[in-house]
């Protein structure tokens, strides 16, 4: 049963998959834990609100597609306190169009935030921490 005091506030940003409105939702929870959802988003002029996203809204979870452009740029700008990735083998596509979970590993070498790759069934419980 839900709480109807409880109130979630939503922001859209106008993301884009080249010429296809794509949104990116950041969502807050009454806690004030925060999370965003790039969906696939992939398309550079993004980059000039993505560049500074993290300058208005802190965002504890960032849920990225893992074919993303410039990840480490998609990182700096959400700057993060942990990153999941999806997308990776997306039952809905031809098994030549699925993305590996080797290959997000290889993006996300080296990327300076923590990351999880999930597989189906998988939990994950994260804890608001503080952050500077």
């Amino acid at each position: 049963m839900t709480d109807p005091s409880v109130e979630i506030a939503v922001t859209v940003f106008p993301g884009h998959q080249g010429d296809l409105l794509n949104n990116v939702y950041l969502v807050c929870t009454p806690e004030g834990f925060t999370m965003a959802h790039t969906g696939d988003q992939h398309d550079g002029e993004d980059f000039e609100w993505i560049d500074h996203a993290a300058d208005t809204h802190r965002i504890d979870l960032l849920l990225m597609n893992c074919w993303t452009m410039d990840i480490p740029r998609i990182v700096r700008g959400f700057a993060p306190g942990v990153i999941i990735t999806g997308h990776e083998n997306e039952m809905g596509h031809s098994i030549d169009h699925r993305e590996a979970y080797w290959l997000t590993c290889e993006r996300m070498a080296g990327i300076g935030t923590p990351w999880i790759l999930m597989g189906w069934g998988e939990s994950y419980t994260m804890k608001k921490a503080e952050r500077g």
